[in-house]
């Protein structure tokens, strides 16, 4: 059941509008099928969120949520990355590993579990993690107060990701004043002032981090996946990811602008952090998107072998900077967010399947 729903998951080309919405209804089907009420509801319109809650009348609650967007498959593929292809004990396709292995597993978990349990559990899917949670997850988290949230993100059936890094998305503008080429001494040039504001800004990586000591150990424990990611968790990352500037070759230009993707580990907040980018950059600064550094103890009946803290931002954040323990949990390669011939092992599908149910079984709230 678990592979055949997780491949039923992966056909719907959820990268598009349509296809959000019959992948919406297929989850809905599914849990009334299985004997649950379930409702499609859009916070915001075109972004459907399932949710289902058993067991309405107990007071202890824990939210499982994933999500069913994906992003474009990409060129190069060996196969039709929407039609689930299971060889060597894996299932490829797009979404196999973020994650739809991950919300199957969830789906199956809720309609086994939910009415053996002595608290409620409550089943969201949401359809635009992929662009940001506004749409879905920020939401469910100004409705729902669950004591804890689980998300079926990938990390391997044998870790638990506890926290991530701060998002800190800035556009920076510089602006000039325009003359000819030939004669640039008569002008002043937005991009060389942007350059310049750039390569300051890239010192903000040497800013000395204090990692709290509760998480040092899942911080460390990176050092084994990858010692780069390892590197760059104890770290502010910097990222310059689009740039613009210019009219002609012979004209200086009198504009400029570049977005920068900052990254902040858990020690440092969004205010020290922009205080910094004040001190190093000379042009316009304007917030794109930001969120802290966030993480949860892992509550004391739960139990898994080992623990992390991942560099990118999940849907994990609203609800931590909510104040709610949340845990990110769920079968897939860290190698294979977002690649091609993407892929979810079928033993780390059923793995994590187990590991999950006993938690949720043996958990005391």
């Amino acid at each position: 059941m678990l592979e055949e729903l997780t491949k039923k998951l992966i056909s719907f080309k959820t990268y598009d509008q349509q296809n959000l919405q019959d992948c919406a209804i297929f989850i809905k089907e599914f849990l009334i099928e299985n004997g649950f009420s379930a409702n499609i509801k859009e916070y915001d319109s075109g972004y459907p969120v399932v949710i289902s809650e058993s067991n309405k009348k107990e007071s202890k609650k824990i939210l499982l949520n994933g999500h069913f967007d994906v992003v474009p498959p990409g060129e190069g593929w060996d196969f039709d990355p929407f039609t689930p292809r299971e060889a060597e004990g894996k299932i490829y396709g797009r979404g196999s590993t973020d994650m739809k292995g991950g919300l199957a597993m969830l789906m199956q978990l809720y309609i086994e579990l939910a009415d053996k349990l002595d608290y409620s559990l409550i089943f969201t899917a949401v359809s635009d993690e992929e662009t940001g949670g506004f749409h879905g997850s920020k939401h469910l988290a100004e409705e729902y107060s669950p004591s804890l949230v689980i998300i079926g993100e990938p990390t391997g059936w044998s870790r638990v990701n506890i926290g991530e890094k701060g998002l800190f998305q800035i556009k920076i503008i510089e602006k000039g004043k325009t003359a000819h080429g030939s004669t640039p001494s008569l002008g002043e040039n937005a991009i060389i002032k942007l350059v310049d504001d750039l390569a300051s800004l890239e010192t903000i990586q040497e800013y000395p981090i204090k990692i709290p000591k509760e998480i040092i150990n899942a911080i460390n424990e990176m050092r084994n996946i990858n010692p780069i990611i390892y590197n760059d968790l104890k770290r502010i990352s910097y990222n310059p990811g689009r740039i613009n500037g210019g009219i002609k070759v012979n004209v200086v230009p009198d504009y400029a602008e570049a977005e920068v993707d900052i990254r902040i580990p858990p020690g440092i907040s969004i205010d020290e952090v922009k205080q910094l980018i004040s001190e190093l950059v000379e042009g316009e600064v304007q917030v794109i998107n930001s969120s802290d550094a966030n993480y949860s103890i892992l509550p004391d009946s739960m139990h898994f072998e080992k623990q992390i803290i991942l560099a990118y931002a999940t849907d994990g954040r609203y609800f931590r900077l909510k104040g709610i323990p949340t845990i990110v949990y769920g079968p897939g390669e860290l190698n294979m967010l977002h690649a091609r011939n993407e892929f979810v092992r079928i033993e780390d599908l059923k793995k994590s399947y187990e590991i999950l149910k006993n938690n949720l079984l043996k958990l005391k709230l």
